[in-house]
């Protein structure tokens, strides 16, 4: 038996958007001392990637008992950013010389068609989360000049994606401050609480059930399934665990590669519709750390970035009002017309990245019947649709191409 290290862990804190939009609940339970609860799948963690992976194994006609500590999508998926990219941390060049032209191309397919999966799972289970398609401008920075972003689209434009690129004043006349830019089609944007909520509410339709506020304490398992024992004193048991538990990573996962980050963001004030850029763009910069920002509900601005490795929660929560300034900052210099914006919500998180830029998806090395995803950086949704996906074919008894890219215990 080992404990399930999924502490109370201070993930976030301030008031997101998302939050003091105040969304509606889904159906959760508590669970009694000396009950036992069976399903085919028990997911820990209910945030936006249990909700993906309880929506998708419910899909395939698998029971599904969920177990998390907190309410549902009340973690780290209430301070996402909601970036939906299918553009990762990482530069496609990057990529490229790292992994090959054909395993950075099948990443770049993989991604874009996640946007296309969370869009259609919105349509389909009439998830009202402000889903809205975007564009995005990826502006040149210290770390991607402009000759880095020439070459940058000329390798997209070999993986068969095409977009355009602009100089100084063709930026300029879109209101920017930068050097160079890419604009391309294929992103989104989306309320990340009530994106997970919806995903959850079809999943419990569908049979699931949401334990919580519930902790899962010990963990164990052979070739015929696994056991969780709550603090609460129910044992939960099913035939396969799923960690996704978010950046509270379990001492028993291999993750070398993984580092926990702490970012700052905010939402303005609302301003005038005649502030915004074309096409309402997700925007970011090749920076490092990177300044990203977007639109939201009622002509806000969403903004982000100053990532720091700070993972003492105090120390993160200590820097709000001095990122927050930074931030704004940031904003004005990249894109003037929103100088002197103010924010209305600031908030802090942790969030974790790896040393690739990919995130930790897959067989729990050693684990019987256990599965994990962690790892994933700036495209938390985007990577959290692509585990549900890979994680059902993973228990359908296939593999998917890109396993190897995203194996916990790989080499970075």
């Amino acid at each position: 038996m080992e404990r399930l290290d999924d502490g109370a862990t201070d993930l976030r804190s301030g008031q997101s958007l998302w939050s003091a939009l105040r969304p509606p609940g889904v159906e959760t339970r508590a669970v009694k001392s000396g009950e036992r609860l069976d399903a085919d799948v028990v997911i820990v963690g209910a945030g936006i990637t249990g909700a993906f992976l309880a929506e998708r194994f419910t899909r395939a006609g698998r029971s599904v008992l969920m177990i998390d500590r907190r309410k549902p999508a009340q973690g780290s998926t209430a301070a996402s950013t909601a970036m939906l990219q299918w553009e990762l941390d990482a530069p496609f060049l990057e990529l490229e010389d790292r992994l090959g032209f054909d395993n950075a191309r099948g990443l770049c397919v993989q991604s874009r068609g996640a946007i296309a999966t969370i869009g259609r799972l919105v349509r389909d289970n009439a998830i009202a989360c402000g889903f809205a398609p975007r564009p995005s401008i990826f502006l040149a920075g210290e770390e991607m000049d402009a000759a880095g972003l020439r070459e940058e689209r000329r390798l997209r434009g070999h993986m068969g994606v095409e977009g355009d690129y602009a100089e100084r004043p063709g930026m300029a006349l879109l209101g920017f401050e930068a050097e160079a830019g890419l604009m391309y089609e294929g992103s989104a944007e989306v309320d990340p609480m009530l994106l997970a909520l919806g995903l959850l509410r079809t999943a419990v339709r569908r049979g699931a059930t949401i334990l919580s506020p519930v902790t899962a304490e010990r963990y164990d398992s052979d070739a015929g399934g696994v056991f969780v024992t709550t603090r609460e004193g129910a044992l939960v048991t099913g035939r396969t665990l799923v960690l996704a538990n978010g950046y509270e990573i379990p001492e028993f996962v291999p993750a070398s590669a993984h580092k926990i980050t702490s970012s700052w963001a905010l939402a303005t004030r609302p301003v005038s519709p005649d502030l915004f850029w074309p096409g309402r763009a997700l925007v970011w910069e090749g920076a490092e750390p990177y300044l990203y920002f977007r639109g939201a509900a009622d002509g806000r601005i969403v903004v982000g970035g100053e990532d720091e490795e700070t993972p003492d929660a105090e120390a993160r929560d200590a820097l709000t009002a001095v990122k927050t300034e930074a931030i704004l900052a940031k904003l004005a210099a990249r894109y003037p017309a929103l100088a002197g914006v103010e924010a209305e919500y600031s908030w802090s998180g942790f969030f974790g990245e790896t040393s690739d830029s990919l995130p930790m998806i897959g067989r729990v090395p050693g684990r019987p019947n256990c599965l994990a995803a962690f790892g994933y950086g700036g495209n938390g949704i985007t990577f959290s649709a692509i585990a549900a996906d890979m994680l059902e074919a993973e228990l359908a008894g296939e593999r998917h191409p890109n396993a190897d890219l995203y194996a916990l215990d790989r080499s970075a």
